[in-house]
């Protein structure tokens, strides 16, 4: 987790200097307190997946580019080498492709242990978020909207919509989770 922790302290620092903003200004925007930023900033904590998610919300822009290394012509990820972005024991959400400015995309792998959930109050206007259901069974709760989904299913959605995804079965549930920034 270190090294992740690195590249958000770096890129944070970085984004923040570039568009002008003070550490009052960024929590103000983000939701996220001064201290906090500070101590990410510092890279002195591991900041949860819905403190990273309020910070890339408040700054406009996808969660990965908080957390990508430098760009490179080509990108190998080898299945060792994913970087695991958030700390919960429900679920686990894996960065396969970090966003990329040409595609406006980034791809992750989210892990949902059994008869586990994992919440999400809704991205930022304009993203669409598309989920192939790898292996598993999930019941998404897509703002009033119940869908079951069963192996090999896809949807795409208004990534802006609160969404639920909840593991029904008694085996761990992955899916492939893409999101384009409009």
């Amino acid at each position: 987790m270190e090294a992740i922790n690195k590249d958000i302290s770096i890129n944070l620092k970085m984004i923040r200097k570039n568009k002008r903003l003070t550490l009052e200004d960024l929590s103000k925007i983000s939701g996220v307190s001064k201290s906090m930023l500070g101590e990410i900033e510092r890279g002195s904590t591991n900041p949860t997946i819905l403190v990273l998610w309020k910070i890339a919300e408040g700054l406009k822009m996808p969660l990965t580019k908080l957390i990508q290394e430098k760009k490179q012509d080509h990108l190998i990820v080898r299945s060792k080498q994913k970087k695991i972005i958030n700390n919960d024991p429900e679920f686990s959400i894996y960065s396969i492709f970090p966003y990329y400015d040409l595609h406006n995309l980034e791809i992750h792998k989210i892990e949902i242990t059994p008869f586990s959930k994992f919440s999400n109050p809704g991205h930022m206007k304009g993203v669409d978020e598309y989920i192939l259901l790898i292996k598993g069974e999930i019941k998404l709760m897509l703002g009033d909207s119940e869908i079951n989904l069963y192996q090999g299913d896809s949807i795409r959605f208004k990534g802006e919509s609160s969404h639920e995804f909840i593991n029904k079965g008694e085996t761990t549930a992955y899916l492939i989770n893409v999101m384009v920034y409009g």
